[in-house]
């Protein structure tokens, strides 16, 4: 990889965004977006790479067809508009770094969420996957801290939380 200065990168295992400030023989030294700088070795480091995300269409679970899928839906708000943020449902290219591939779903659920607040639709579900994982408390940190959001389990697999209700108090929510 060629590396030039000024180039927008980040860094494996750290959040946020950095500039390639110069480049050495085994290190590049990169600005974060507050202006620290910080020394990484070549190989923590990944170009980062824009997704046109106005592309991505949210799909609404009425329109979903569900053949041979193996999701199985369980749940009385099934007729609420949704949003599949797993990366083979946005079309987010294989190749990208977790990091851009997280920071597009992260930009979808909040393009989403717009366009839901446009609506005046004051609840939808975000389907984000099961377990604990990052994009799950990322959107949750989001939700809460944001305001006139609020954010709930929604059982949508096999009784998994493999989704989140989101409710908008829509004469409070000011979109992102």
């Amino acid at each position: 990889m060629s590396w030039f200065v000024g180039q927008e990168v980040g860094v494996l295992r750290e959040a946020g965004v950095f500039k390639v400030c110069s480049v050495e023989k085994e290190h590049l030294v990169l600005e974060d977006e507050i202006g620290f700088t910080y020394r990484y070795l070549k190989q923590e480091v990944v170009a980062r790479q824009q997704i046109n995300i106005d592309k991505i269409a949210p799909k609404d679970l009425q329109a979903k067809i569900i053949s041979g899928s193996k999701k199985v839906e369980v749940s009385k708000e099934r007729n609420l508009p949704f949003i599949d943020l797993h990366s083979e449902e946005l079309s987010i290219p294989s190749h990208l770094a977790a990091h851009d591939v997280f920071l597009a779903q992260i930009n979808a659920f909040k393009n989403f969420c717009n366009g839901q607040a446009q609506r005046r639709n004051a609840k939808f579900i975000v389907i984000h996957g099961a377990g604990e994982g990052r994009l799950k408390q990322e959107i949750r940190q989001i939700c809460n801290g944001k305001e006139g959001m609020s954010v709930h389990d929604a059982q949508w697999s096999n009784g998994a939380v493999g989704a989140s209700r989101i409710e908008l108090l829509l004469h409070q929510f000011k979109g992102f």
